[in-house]
């Protein structure tokens, strides 16, 4: 069976290629950039360098199409923000292969935040108070900005997020072309999940803190945790819209235990690695054995069994059997070794601070981490990704945007129209 993965620069993608390829599938991938980190993994069977989705959406749909007819493509499957226009193609792309992604419009309803807030109403964690904000005088409605958070409506990455800020910056001006949200600022402790959902269930999935953070963006070291009640919202919410495909979610739990769910990434994360391998291959069959049959557009998962083990952590020897929760505190957090991207944790011993204790907090977690890069059967991808990296740099200085704008510029989808 053959797999084509696209947004392969993702580390996210670059798991799910190598379990793909251990369970028995032919691997392939395919990305806007020319060197994503998949193309040094010995994972990849063969990479294909395709039309950036956002530049030029028909020209993305018609490779991606030449591809799958070109290397008997079984399944074409999502990771990135290219998910979006994936799915506006998935009619003809489906003539092809079973592409595995919900409907675009149910892809919309997640990453715009603004209807995602009301998506969450009457279920067992909603968003803080959530305002829709289209033009400047509805700033003077809000009262002090320093109880709230503000957010693009399409925006990934916290990008031009202010979190409490004491004044608005100078001509922040939200419209009717470009909206905002203005949503309740809550303290509390910032968790996330990661799911694969298949006809309104769950088939796998991890949660974690992301104890390490660049800046208030992408966390880089992801320790994990569980929650019965990210178990339950999760759940309810797939099983509300029917759900197929990968879903994330950010949460605050404040200081009482209440947990908040603030946005929705329909995409793949990096809760995705610490998914069970069962769970994650179970939609897909493993070891070459054919694809489950398709309901309504849809892959659908055989036999709906709870879940065995609702955090999907992936138990190592010595693990533990019953993970903390609020309803459990005596019990504590998974024993799983906390996925980190090695490199980003060299590069900052004093996140911490300068002090002793400091550096012997971080010593101790880069100690217990797992780099999600390295394999001893992929040895060569944490060195061939400095390309990746480079890459990412030029963009960068070449768009004059920040890096980690740089890194999704040429795949994000903010709601334009796409014909």
């Amino acid at each position: 069976m053959n797999v084509l993965l696209t947004g392969c620069r993702s580390y996210a993608a670059l798991d799910l290629a190598r379990r793909f390829r251990d369970s028995g599938w032919n691997v392939y991938a395919a990305d806007s950039v020319k060197f994503p980190v998949c193309r040094g993994s010995r994972a990849i069977k063969e990479f294909f360098h395709v039309p950036s989705p956002r530049e030029g959406y028909r020209e993305f749909i018609a490779a991606l199409a030449a591809i799958i007819r070109s290397a008997g493509i079984d399944l074409l499957l999502p990771t990135s923000e290219e998910i979006f226009y994936i799915a506006h193609g998935r009619e003809e792309l489906a003539r092809y292969c079973r592409v595995f992604c919900d409907d675009f419009e149910v892809l919309n309803s997640l990453h715009n935040k603004w209807n995602f807030s009301g998506l969450t109403e009457g279920m067992s964690a909603q968003t803080p108070e959530t305002k829709l904000l289209t033009s400047a005088a509805q700033l003077k409605e809000l009262g002090d900005p320093s109880a709230f958070a503000f957010k693009p409506v399409y925006s990934r990455f916290a990008s031009e997020a202010l979190l409490a800020p004491s004044r608005l910056p100078e001509g922040f001006a939200p419209s009717a072309h470009r909206p905002w949200i203005a949503q309740r600022y809550i303290r509390g402790r910032e968790l996330c999940s990661y799911h694969l959902a298949v006809d309104g269930e769950i088939a796998a999935y991890g949660s974690y803190e992301p104890l390490y953070r660049l800046g208030q963006a992408s966390g880089y070291y992801f320790k994990p945790v569980h929650r019965e009640k990210i178990d339950r919202f999760a759940a309810e919410l797939v099983r509300k819209l029917d759900f197929t495909g990968h879903v994330a979610f950010d949460y605050i739990e404040d200081k009482d235990g209440t947990l908040h769910v603030l946005e929705c990434n329909p995409r793949a994360t990096s809760g995705l690695h610490l998914a069970d391998t069962a769970g994650l291959m179970k939609p897909f069959g493993r070891r070459g054995e054919r694809l489950s049959e398709v309901t309504e557009g849809k892959l659908f998962a055989d036999g709906r069994t709870s879940l065995e083990n609702p955090a999907a952590i992936r138990r190592g020897p010595g693990s533990l059997e019953s993970p903390r929760s609020p309803e459990n505190p005596e019990c504590p957090e998974p024993a799983e070794a906390p996925p980190m991207i090695g490199y980003a944790m060299l590069a900052n011993p004093f996140y911490h601070g300068f002090s002793p204790s400091g550096i012997g907090r971080w010593f101790h977690d880069f100690r217990h981490g797992r780099d999600v890069l390295f394999s001893r059967q992929d040895p060569w991808v944490p060195l061939l990704h400095a390309g990746s990296l480079a890459e990412t740099v030029f963009d960068s200085l070449r768009r004059r945007i920040p890096f980690k704008d740089a890194a999704t510029a040429d795949i994000e989808w903010d709601g334009e129209a796409l014909n």
